[in-house]
């Protein structure tokens, strides 16, 4: 009896200050990785998945996974009402599955893609005020199997994590272009002061891509502004898509965009900037045809009098290079 609460109290105070963690901070790769860190510590279990639906397609993917072949999950996709995951989802009740084998809800493809053995699993759901966003889940117990408590527990965690990821969610909107979603331009200045005061302090590489499309006042003039606005939307998905997640994607002003690349050699900005032309070039937009140009600035961290500034005004003048050069076509120019 004394190590069941024992037990609890190490829990709760766990829960409390990993809550005060997650709800002081807007950083949201801090919050997932603590969400999950503590959802499996709270629990004393081997794995565990923060899973939220993506409201363009209402499945569900995995935003966080740790434990044994977590990152492969991040391939899958989950139709609410399939899985676990999904049956919480949907129905918004938590569950306690001691034998997920025996389980008709359990999905089996998850550990077929993954590799992964899940035995038993706690899954809550996690809701603001209006609708669920996701779940969280935590699999295979190190103490054998879960107990309601545990489940209770869970579920009040999650109720904190889905008011920090709706803190999250609305501090990033202020921060974004309404059209494209991504960050505005002021946003976009302030994070590349602070990276290149990154980059010079600890000595990495820090690349400025500035992209521009090419003749882009011909596709408002033939197809109409609405056109444009689709192109300006499937552009910017596109580089949010081909970049990592620690990359900033701007939209810098009207049909230009901004991509800052930390950690990148030389090499790889250019084989970057070279696939970001290729596959535009090979996408159509509804019928749409576009090219862009790309002007690259890169510095080896070791310049140490350059400023942000400077990398602008270098990607800049690699930019007009791009466009001097014919277009549809990626230029890069290094700061000595």
């Amino acid at each position: 009896m004394i190590e069941y609460y024992e037990k609890k109290i190490q829990q709760l105070n766990t829960l409390i200050e990993i809550t005060s963690i997650i709800n002081s901070t807007l950083d949201p790769v801090l919050i997932r990785k603590k969400v999950i860190e503590a959802a499996t510590e709270l629990l004393n279990s081997e794995a565990g998945s923060l899973l939220l639906v993506d409201r363009s397609t209402e499945e569900l993917f995995f935003e966080v996974a740790i434990g044994a072949k977590g990152e492969k999950l991040k391939t899958i996709k989950l139709k609410k009402g399939f899985g676990i995951a999904g049956w919480v989802v949907e129905h918004g009740e938590p569950v306690i599955s001691n034998d997920v084998t025996s389980d008709t809800r359990f999905f089996k493809g998850v550990d077929e893609i993954s590799g992964f053995k899940t035995k038993n699993m706690v899954c809550v759901p996690v809701k603001t005020k209006e609708r669920i966003i996701g779940a969280l889940e935590v699999i295979n117990s190190n103490q054998g199997s879960f107990e309601f408590d545990d489940m209770v527990i869970l579920y009040a965690f999650a109720n904190q994590v889905a008011i920090a990821i709706e803190n999250v969610q609305l501090y990033q909107e202020s921060l974004t272009d309404g059209l494209t979603g991504l960050y505005h331009h002021k946003y976009f200045e302030l994070r590349l002061k602070e990276e290149t005061a990154r980059s010079k302090r600890y000595k990495y590489p820090l690349t400025l891509a500035l992209i521009d499309i090419d003749f882009f006042k011909k596709v408002n003039d033939t197809c109409g502004h609405l056109a444009g606005d689709m192109v300006l939307r499937g552009l910017a998905k596109i580089l949010k898509d081909s970049t990592r997640f620690i990359d900033i994607v701007a939209r810098y002003g009207g049909e230009e965009f901004a991509v800052i690349l930390p950690y990148v050699s030389y090499e790889g900005a250019l084989d970057i900037g070279e696939r970001l032309r290729k596959t535009i070039e090979d996408t159509s937009f509804e019928g749409i045809k576009i090219t862009i140009s790309i002007g690259i600035g890169y510095s080896d961290g070791e310049n140490m009098d350059f400023d942000y500034k400077e990398l602008i005004k270098f990607s800049d003048r690699a930019l007009y290079n791009a466009k001097n050069n014919g277009r549809n076509r990626v230029e890069i120019l290094v700061l000595q």
